[in-house]
């Protein structure tokens, strides 16, 4: 009987995040990301308010007392007590019991309360586009990181394989010097060693390079450096180069951008503010309902209409009534305050929108350059290869220099390099380009679960 309920609880966990490749690592990160969690929190806070607007449209004001204690004895009327009554308040005593209820309903408010739950709506409307807007900034840094661990390996792949030639190449360097060769010099070996050196400062800049992206990574998934095991994957050889024009792209960040959108929500929310600020300041009809009742054994009922007892009651009625708010300075100064709120954010709304058309601008500028960079750099490695292939074979072969052969490997690893950071950068520009012009961020849900 345990077994299968062991099974099925290890069925509810999911299963745990192998090595993590980048649509993964995105749901996650909009899954379990601190800044993300912290923005859907906002949402549920906003969501929280637009409730209470809507509830404040019914009953806003009610109450229910119930009261149990003892009670004096009484019989008879007021008029007509009964013989040997007394007014000794401790005299037969017992135990009443008594509910009395209130409640308030609004009819007619000059809509204020409808203007308080579009600004609440408005208000929840504006905290998802933020989120929206945080979760796409956040996948962007994890875009970032991701590729540059890829990136690192590249490095590393390439240090790696101009070191395993290396030796070969220093061997024979050195078997040429003691035999007195004029085709090598000590120049020759020293040039080796510098270069050997250079490689080693790349090779421990892409290590460092690989820890930081891997804990900035860990960190965007919410997750330990050492729980966190990412895919290992290759630069992509032909990334999209695809040219993008500055207007079209405008346009589209115009009607996509979420930050855009969420302050063109708050301003409605403070326009609804405004109206409600307004409503306040005229009558508000409402219905008042009361129901009392109470019951004491040791007391008689009063039937005399003028006459009322707190012990022994039975009364309800329904009133129609009006509310004036007479603190008009006070709600002259909110209705300011909402006025110079909606003002600062439709400044704000301004000056958001001239700094998106300068990202954009900026993002498309980035990109062409990039995409120019990765063709030179493609252009570019063929020859270097074939150069490094060419020097090697001659140096071999007893008819190329020394010399030669260590600038092939200086250009080779150089345009390697060189084509490895234009694809990163490629693929970097262009996430920032999605991010900038308001693309959806992927928010599926993660297909496994972190340690």
């Amino acid at each position: 009987m345990l077994q299968p309920l062991s099974l099925l609880w290890m069925l509810s966990l999911g299963q745990t995040c192998g090595p993590v490749d980048l649509e993964t690592a995105l749901a996650l990160a909009a899954a379990n990301g601190d800044e993300v969690a912290v923005s859907r929190a906002e949402v549920s806070a906003a969501a929280a308010d637009l409730a209470l607007a809507r509830a404040a449209r019914y009953v806003p004001s009610g109450s229910a007392l119930f009261t149990l204690g003892p009670s004096p004895e009484a019989h008879g009327t007021v008029t007509d007590p009964v013989a040997g009554s007394s007014r000794n308040p401790f005299g037969g005593l017992s135990v009443f019991a008594r509910i009395d209820v209130n409640a308030v309903q609004p009819l007619f408010t000059w809509g204020r309360l409808d203007a308080a739950r579009a600004a609440a709506q408005a208000g929840l409307e504006a905290r998802t586009l933020l989120l929206q807007d945080t979760t796409s900034q956040v996948q962007l840094r994890v875009i970032q990181l991701f590729w540059g661990e890829a990136l690192a390996h590249r490095l590393l792949d390439i240090a790696a394989e101009v070191e395993a030639k290396i030796p070969d190449a220093e061997k024979h360097i050195k078997d040429l010097l003691a035999e007195g060769s004029s085709e090598v010099s000590s120049s020759d070996q020293y040039r080796l060693d510098i270069y050997k050196a250079q490689l080693r400062r790349r090779k421990s800049e892409a290590e460092k390079g690989l820890t930081l992206a891997h804990d900035g990574l860990a960190a965007l998934v919410a997750a330990a450096p050492g729980d966190l095991r990412v895919k290992t994957v290759s630069l992509p050889a032909a990334p999209s180069t695809e040219a993008v024009e500055v207007e079209m792209a405008q346009q589209l960040a115009e009607r996509q951008r979420p930050d855009l959108a969420a302050l063109d929500q708050a301003i409605l929310a403070r326009s609804e503010e405004v109206k409600a600020t307004r409503a306040a300041m005229l009558p508000q009809v409402f219905l008042g309902g009361t129901f009392a009742f109470s019951y004491a054994p040791n007391r008689d009922i009063q039937t005399n209409p003028w006459v009322g007892d707190y012990f022994n009651t039975l009364a309800f009625g329904v009133g129609l009534g009006v509310r004036q708010d007479l603190s008009f300075p006070l709600l002259f100064s909110q209705l300011s305050k909402a006025r110079a709120e909606r003002e600062t954010l439709e400044r704000q709304r301004q000056g958001l929108a001239r700094l998106v058309s300068v990202q954009v601008e900026s993002a498309v500028a980035d990109l062409t350059y990039a995409a120019e960079r990765f063709r030179a750099a493609t252009s570019s490695i063929k020859a270097s290869r074939a150069w490094e292939r060419a020097a090697g074979l001659d140096f071999e072969a007893g008819v190329g220099e020394a010399k030669a052969l260590i600038d092939s490997f200086v250009a080779y690893t150089e345009n390697e390099v060189e084509l490895a950071q234009a694809t990163y950068e490629l693929l970097v520009v262009r996430a920032r380009y999605d991010q900038v012009t308001g693309a959806a961020p992927k928010r599926g849900v993660p297909p496994c679960r972190l340690p």
